[in-house]
């Protein structure tokens, strides 16, 4: 007990959630001919930035991405509105093309179809929403294949994930994956060994509390110490790439946990 305060008293300091850090990653891939950046964005809960968000588009639109991509919970389970998260897309879309998967929040706000309101939302400002779907895109030369993974960690064997996963994993081209939960790719996870080149990812919140020189503490589905909380990991044969968030969710406080902006350079 004595040492926990401790390290309280030295280093616990709570978040403020209204503003935010820039997190930057480097990779290196052959399969890259020409280099690209990608801004990523998870886990917002609704959080704002200014009116409208109008720093966070700012801050993006300073750092000029080739794409930008939203790895799922931008809005709340408890809370059915969508005009944050239809708000901002409609501005970032001027800035690069927008890519987006659901996580966990959306898919128990709404039902998730190809018919659901968010759906009709984001792909009416120009959103290109991934729901257990890719796309072949081009991207400063390169030939990608973005794809959004909807389903929950123990739900891969699902007829409906099944058809989009086998014809994606068919594809020669660089393989970007949406998926909203890590967890796949810890150890045992379903999707470790995947020929996939890139996965990016939110859902534990940078371990909500962040102990100096251990990580992150605590998630409230993972439990304390989850295998990998935020940075960018190398997991057999793909690039990991997990996302702190922009918000919070849960009555459990954010300490020494800036939510965070991600811009990952890949070359």
């Amino acid at each position: 007990m004595a040492l926990g305060f401790l390290i309280w008293r030295e280093y616990g300091r709570l978040t403020d959630m209204s503003d935010f850090v820039d997190t930057f990653y480097q990779v290196e891939d052959d399969k890259i001919l020409y280099p690209m950046r990608i801004a990523l964005l998870a886990d917002l809960h609704l959080n704002e930035f200014g009116e409208d968000n109008i720093e966070l588009v700012r801050e993006i639109e300073t750092l000029h991405p080739d794409i930008i991509c939203m790895a799922g919970d931008m809005m709340n389970e408890d809370d059915p509105d969508t005009s944050v998260v239809v708000t901002l897309c409609r501005q970032l879309v001027n800035v690069a093309p927008v890519y987006f998967c659901y996580g966990n929040h959306e898919k128990q706000a709404i039902r998730v179809d190809q018919t659901s309101q968010l759906n009709v939302e984001l792909e009416q400002v120009g959103v290109h929403v991934l729901h257990n779907r890719y796309e072949t895109i081009q991207v400063n030369g390169n030939v990608i294949d973005i794809g959004g993974l909807s389903a929950n960690p123990g739900t891969m064997e699902a007829d409906y994930t099944q058809k989009f996963w086998q014809g994606y994993l068919k594809s020669p081209n660089y393989r970007l994956l949406l998926v909203h939960y890590p967890t796949f790719f810890f150890s045992g996870g379903e999707l470790v060994g995947e020929d996939i080149d890139m996965a990016l990812c939110g859902h534990l919140h940078g371990g909500q509390v962040v102990i100096p020189f251990v990580g992150g503490l605590y998630h409230p589905i993972e439990g304390f110490l989850p295998e990998m909380t935020d940075g960018c990991h190398r997991v057999e044969n793909t690039w990991v790439v997990i996302s702190r968030g922009l918000g919070n969710h849960n009555r459990i406080l954010r300490v020494n946990n800036p939510p965070e902006l991600v811009i990952l350079d890949i070359y």
